[in-house]
């Protein structure tokens, strides 16, 4: 019954009926209304060509990745530092010292970020690049797959929240005008109806 009567509100937002007693304001946001659908629709699939190129580029940024770089198991050597109040919450990453034995079969330590809650002798994956230093992992499919659909979700958002505001900000206007056109009807109401009680 509610999904009904939304569905009902929405249809005679867009389509009211014909009527004498509908004003040129309400004409100017019926329209107003239509064009904002119209837009939104329009947008949709710019915002899915917006989401596939963002897995895109996330699928060639991790190809570009694995190129340069190859994965190892590292050693933490310590415990990780408690996250200081510049991470902004607690259980924040913090940063660890860890060891690896590369291809060469050389012995190479760095400090990366991690979880609090590994322990000295703990396996982490890493990722080693150039020079032997660790590079952001690269994205998996299923990373890059979401990050195309928030890239999607967040132009579809953003094209609401604009599209909104302009409606709002009409019809913010728009009852201005209204009002102002009830208090002269109404100013001219009361002084016609004095003038026929006084004569």
């Amino acid at each position: 019954m509610g999904l009904r009567d939304t569905a009902g509100r929405v249809r005679t937002a867009l389509f009211p009926r014909r009527s004498g007693l509908r004003r040129w304001s309400d004409r100017v946001e019926t329209a107003v209304l239509r064009c904002a659908v119209v837009l939104f629709l329009l947008l949709v699939p710019v915002a899915i060509v917006l989401g596939q190129h963002g897995a895109e580029d996330a699928t060639q940024a991790a190809d570009r990745t694995r190129a340069v770089a190859q994965p190892v198991d590292a050693t933490v050597l310590a415990a990780p530092a408690v996250a200081g109040p510049a991470v902004g919450y607690a259980g924040g990453l913090g940063d660890v010292d860890v060891a690896w034995v590369g291809p060469d079969l050389a012995r190479h330590t760095a400090s990366v970020p991690a979880a609090p809650s590994l322990s000295p002798g703990d396996r982490l994956r890493l990722w080693i690049g150039p020079g032997d230093r660790p590079v952001i992992p690269p994205a998996s499919a299923t990373d890059a797959t979401v990050e195309g659909i928030v890239d999607a979700v967040g132009a579809l958002v953003g094209a609401v929240l604009v599209l909104g505001s302009v409606l709002i900000a009409v019809r913010f206007a728009l009852d201005r005008g209204r009002m102002r056109d009830w208090d002269a009807d109404w100013w001219t109401f009361v002084h016609r109806r004095d003038r026929g009680t006084t004569g």
